[in-house]
């Protein structure tokens, strides 16, 4: 007896076109992109040039776009997607679609001197994050009055996200990075007996760089995304997009945009998940600032080289000394040692040669998080200490005791690897799964535009993709509810 496969619920092509036309954050976002105040009027709306540029995505190449456009049938399917959104949507005030679609030229020259201009992007990107936490808290994600809680997070309130870096459109050129007297770095340009020279002699991207990654070097453009996703498939929502000025910078970016991000969601996001490249002072910068958990691994240390295992229990964990903690019993004081074992708070002790060996790990019970008076969060958290004489709560933040402190917030983690709550870092891979399908919308998996500004652009382009075809989906869902598989 044959088994019968699951129907795909991907989309099609002239479903993905329709359902970007039928996204009102692309009426929105290109409501930003102002009329010129003299010189002739603009040949098509803002938005339909804002979706070229996405339809670059779905068709790999902004060339292919004025093809396809150039088909009756897809054109005609754009037309009646958006005359159909004029109808539903009169407060966006859309303008009619033209009798011609436009080409490669009109977006090229719309990418380069409009969408791309200074401060337009920065706007275009801050409006998609409101556009998309809208959305998200529509489909019942980031809600503040949504489930979970500090000490048990719930994953439709969990922000997550990731670094990828784009190979550049050219071959970089032969260069090298060096610091002027005050530390500075920059890029040098070398000829091919390697000797500096202005500018490299064939084309090259300027704003390309060699990023370093857990993969080891990589030249390209990096760029950050975050994100948030319900439980069922094609739900991914992209909240904001940015890129890493400079080599070294992505954990700084991803702090800004996650604060830009609680800006906006405010206390609809409980805890945020990222990779290793957020260390102790950016995630104590984000739970002061922002008053989120950070979920990710601890770092190796100089002991545990290139730490690699499936389990905390493996290998060599790092530890970091918290202290002792004396209670009251019958029979006088009682002594407790406690320590972050790879950021698990734990009692540890000495075992028969002195080594030290972890005799339990402590249970969290609950997580404080008040506001002091110069507007920043501190976070202390529960744990039940067992004893033979009788339990207690010991209570340990993972903020610096005291300036110089940097070593506590990088060794201990309010929700640690290897406890049911930590399932939620998890997450993470879908954001390498978004990056991932942004590099196969590209061409011999190469930037298609060049310089970061328009790069950013095709990212946030696939961001609009993804959130149209969320959308898409969950309108779907709301008329047809899709059967769930036995």
């Amino acid at each position: 007896m044959s088994r019968r496969r699951a129907r795909s619920t991907g989309l099609t092509t002239i479903e993905q076109v329709r359902a970007v036309f039928r996204l009102p954050a692309l009426y929105q976002l290109g409501a930003l992109v102002e009329r010129r105040p003299v010189g002739r009027p603009a040949e098509f709306p803002p938005y339909l040039l804002l979706g070229y540029g996405v339809l670059a995505r779905v068709f790999r190449s902004g060339a292919r776009v004025e093809i396809e456009l150039a088909q009756p049938a897809t054109w005609s399917v754009i037309v009646q997607s958006v005359e159909q959104m004029r109808r539903q949507r009169p407060d966006l005030e859309i303008a009619a679609p033209p009798r011609q679609a436009p080409g490669w030229d009109a977006y090229r020259y719309a990418r380069n001197r409009r969408f791309t201009a200074e401060d337009v992007l920065e706007e275009l990107c801050e409006e998609f994050t409101e556009l998309a936490v809208a959305q998200a808290q529509e489909a019942g994600l980031l809600r503040p009055d949504g489930p979970g809680s500090l000490c048990h997070p719930d994953r439709s309130r969990v922000v997550y996200g990731d670094g990828t870096v784009v190979s550049p459109m050219y071959r970089p050129p032969a260069a090298k990075r060096v610091k002027d007297d005050d530390g500075v770095a920059h890029t040098v340009y070398l000829d091919a007996a390697g000797n500096p020279i202005d500018a490299p002699r064939k084309r090259y991207d300027p704003d390309s760089a060699e990023h370093h990654g857990h993969t080891g070097p990589v030249h390209g453009q990096n760029f950050v995304g975050l994100y948030v996703r319900g439980d069922g498939p094609h739900q991914r929502i992209v909240l904001a997009v940015d890129r890493v000025p400079r080599p070294g910078a992505e954990a700084e970016t991803a702090v800004e945009l996650l604060k830009q991000l609680h800006a906006v969601a405010g206390a609809g996001i409980q805890a945020v998940v990222y990779d290793g490249a957020l260390r102790g002072k950016h995630i104590d910068d984000l739970m002061s600032t922002c008053g989120v958990v950070v979920i990710n691994k601890v770092h190796s240390t100089s002991r545990s080289p290139g730490r690699r295992r499936t389990t905390p229990a493996e290998g060599h964990p790092r530890w970091y000394a918290l202290g002792t903690w004396e209670h009251d019993t019958e029979r006088g004081q009682c002594t407790h040692t406690l320590a972050a074992v790879d950021g698990a708070v734990s009692e540890v002790g000495l075992d028969a040669e002195g080594g030290p060996v972890v005799l339990a790990r402590l249970l969290r019970r609950q997580v404080k998080r008040p506001k002091r008076k110069n507007g920043r969060y501190h976070f202390t958290a529960g744990y039940t200490v067992p004893c033979p004489d009788g339990e207690f709560l010991a209570w340990i933040s993972p903020h610096p005791q005291h300036p110089g402190d940097v070593g506590r917030p990088d060794a201990i983690r309010l929700i640690a690897e290897g406890e049911p709550d930590f399932d939620v870092y998890t997450l993470r891979s879908d954001s390498e799964s978004h990056n991932s399908g942004f590099k196969r919308t590209l061409l011999v998996d190469r930037a298609q535009s060049l310089g970061g500004r328009r790069q950013l652009l095709d990212f946030l382009s696939y961001g609009l993709l993804t959130n149209a075809i969320t959308a898409h989906h969950a309108a779907a869902a709301a008329v047809v509810p899709l059967r769930r598989a036995a």
